[in-house]
């Protein structure tokens, strides 16, 4: 009887182990935040998509060439997103200073896109002289 018992025990907790571990991945993507130079690395790949998650207005102050403006405030973020981007493609995205970023990648990350984050954003680009 007492074998009986440790075998299911057994069985139960490797259960509740794959079930935690699908939960953990199923529908959330990768993140990663990376330097002005690997980011630089990342977007020249054709088929990364690059989103810029600042507002319309500092958009047209100035973006890295290629973005695209989906503005991580506007309340349908997510929706938006999900409209635009391919969820096969990784998605690498910038905001000013990289607190915005952060946001939207956990947004993004959680819709099941890989995203590839720019951790001081905007600013550190232009300070980079890119």
């Amino acid at each position: 009887m007492k074998k009986v018992f440790v075998i299911l025990l057994a069985i139960t907790a490797f259960a509740a182990c794959q079930i935690k571990v699908e939960n953990k991945v199923y529908g959330k993507g990768e993140v990663v935040s990376v330097g002005v130079n690997e980011f630089s690395r990342t977007i020249a790949d054709s088929a990364v998509q690059l989103v810029d998650v600042r507002t319309a207005e500092e958009f047209t102050q100035g973006t890295i060439p290629g973005s695209v403006n989906i503005d991580v405030n506007s309340g349908d973020f997510g929706v938006t997103a999900d409209s635009l981007l391919d969820k096969n493609r990784t998605v690498a995205i910038f905001c000013r200073s990289g607190r915005r970023s952060k946001k939207a990648a956990e947004i993004l990350s959680l819709n099941g896109f890989n995203v590839v984050e720019l951790d001081k954003g905007y600013n550190s680009w232009v300070e980079a002289g890119k």
